[in-house]
């Protein structure tokens, strides 16, 4: 029987609000963060790479515990290399799953893509989802991996597998993604070729290429 462990897609409509505007030095992006036990934010890595210290959240108590996860969210950079986190929503940021895990399952939903950037240690994709309501389920599968060679150069191709669960086309929606680069960035590579295939909404295949530079 087909493994699968997929992870519900975050679909939502992300607008800038009244109170983000008050606080000059807030940004909304996407970034990683650290919960220690008590499910409080201690420390998130933004897109650029930087590091801060979190000294207050907003929406303590809402991650699991002992966790890293990808948020959305809105971050406001204080002194001394700290941070306050005024409000943020789950990035669904499953690890990539053996293509092979995937042979027998059904054939994937189409996504229509409506940008796609590279973060710290991930490609960031933002989807429109055609749905009526109905949970939806994104896997991302490891097509190819090659190791570094002598020049460090190495490569991943991937595959996005779409359960809609059967769900009506009625109404878009958008479903934000961070596809994890990390597990194929040793200390050897000094860049990484990425290849990510998804279905179209047209019944084609389209293909997205980077040149992760760790």
């Amino acid at each position: 029987m087909t493994k699968w462990l997929p992870l519900i897609v975050t679909i939502v409509l992300v607008s800038c609000t009244k109170d983000s505007y008050h606080y000059p030095n807030v940004k909304e992006e996407f970034f990683t963060a650290y919960a220690n036990a008590d499910s409080i934010l201690t420390t998130i890595i933004t897109d650029d790479g930087q590091k801060r210290q979190v000294i207050d959240s907003d929406n303590a108590g809402r991650i699991a515990p002992d966790s890293l996860v990808r948020l959305l969210g809105y971050y406001e950079e204080l002194s001394d290399n700290t941070a306050k986190v005024h409000s943020f929503l789950l990035v669904t940021a499953p690890l990539p799953v053996p293509y092979t895990e995937y042979a027998d399952s059904v054939a994937t939903a189409p996504l229509s893509l409506q940008s796609a950037w590279m973060g710290h240690q991930y490609i960031n994709m933002l989807f429109n989802i055609q749905s009526a309501g109905r949970p939806h389920r994104i896997a991302f599968l490891l097509n190819q991996h090659q190791a570094p060679d002598s020049d460090g150069l190495a490569s991943a191709s991937f595959s996005i597998h779409h359960d809609d669960s059967g769900d009506a086309r009625i109404y878009e929606s958008r479903a934000y993604t961070s596809l994890p680069l990390y597990p194929y960035l040793s200390s050897s590579v000094r860049q990484l070729d990425v290849k990510i295939s998804y279905l179209d909404y047209g019944g084609q295949t389209q293909e997205l290429s980077f040149v992760y530079k760790p």
